[in-house]
Order: structure tokens, then sequence, then C-alpha cells
């Protein structure tokens, strides 16, 4: 119960491309694992709020956010969103994951961005560990018992220290 998985793990439950990229020129330099993810795999829905984008989209999105707001295009990298609207994003400098929340309206500067310090790959942990919950909230009519919570947030925070503080969604 709860236990984060390990890379390989993840990799293989995240449907593949019927051909990998081999080029991958359009995109900046950013977190070799991402750039893995999206020369190998599609776009994927981890739960209704870690939704991925493909590389196509990924393109797509990015060109249109260096159009509206190239300060934040410099510095970061649209790569999914949430079923609200929301945006993820990976800070092109350090590889940090940072959350959006929509209700802000439009972007003016980085202190807008929530940063959860945690890499592309620690991000697919923590939202597979998500979709674990959501499994099982989902089979128990959303009433989970305190060590269910504790081992969750043990798990969470087994990637991150305080990373279930600061995911910007509340589930207990």
């Amino acid at each position: 119960m709860f236990e984060k998985l390990p890379p390989t793990e993840i990799l293989n439950q995240i449907p593949k491309r019927n051909a990998p990229l081999k080029n991958l020129r359009k995109l900046p330099e950013l977190d070799p694992a991402y750039l893995n993810f999206l020369a190998m795999h599609e776009g994927l829905e981890i739960t209704p709020d870690l939704k991925l984008s493909s590389y196509e989209a990924a393109l797509t999105e990015n060109r249109e956010l260096a159009l509206q707001s190239p300060k934040i295009a410099g510095t970061l990298w649209l790569i999914g969103r949430t079923g609200q609207g929301d945006e993820w994003f990976i800070d092109k400098n350090n590889g940090h994951i940072l959350f959006f929340d929509h209700e802000q309206g439009e972007y003016a500067n980085l202190s807008q961005f929530k940063d959860l310090g945690i890499s592309f790959m620690e991000f697919l942990q923590m939202g597979f560990l998500y979709q674990e919950l959501e499994i099982l909230m989902d089979e128990n009519d959303d009433q989970l018992n305190k060590a269910y919570i504790e081992a969750f947030q043990a798990a969470i925070n087994s990637i991150h220290p305080y990373l279930a503080d600061l995911y910007p969604f509340s589930y207990f």
C-alpha cells in the first residue's frame, strides 16, 4: 500500500508511442527524464489533476505561451494541465515542477507559480501515488481511516519533505 514506484516500473505503465521520436531539436534543454518521456510515450492522464501533454501538444502549447508571455516562456516549459484549467510547468533552469492556479488570471511573474521542489520523475512517482489514493478512496466512498492517510502522506513525503503540504489540492 502506497509505495513509491521505481522509475522503470512507472515508465512501463505509460502508453508508448507507435514509433519513438528521434529528433527533439525543437525542444529546449530540459530534464532528460522529461525529454525521454516525450520521445517514448504519448500524453497521459494519471489523475484528473495530473494530465501530461504529448510531444506535439507540448510544442503547440509552448508556442502559444511564448506569444502570450515571453518572460514566463523564457524560464518555464508547460508540461500539462489539470481538469480545472490549472497548469503544470518544468523550470528550464533547475528542472523543478511548478504549479499555476488559473484563478490568478494572467501570468505576471514567477512568484505566482508554486515550486514543488521535485524533478519530473518524482512528479510521476507522486502522480501514481495520487492515482492509487483516488482508486482507494473510490472503493471506500471517500472514507479512509487514519492509518491509510498517514501511510499515504509518508509515501508522498518520502519523495520530498513536505510534498503532501505543497501539493495544491486537498484530499483530506
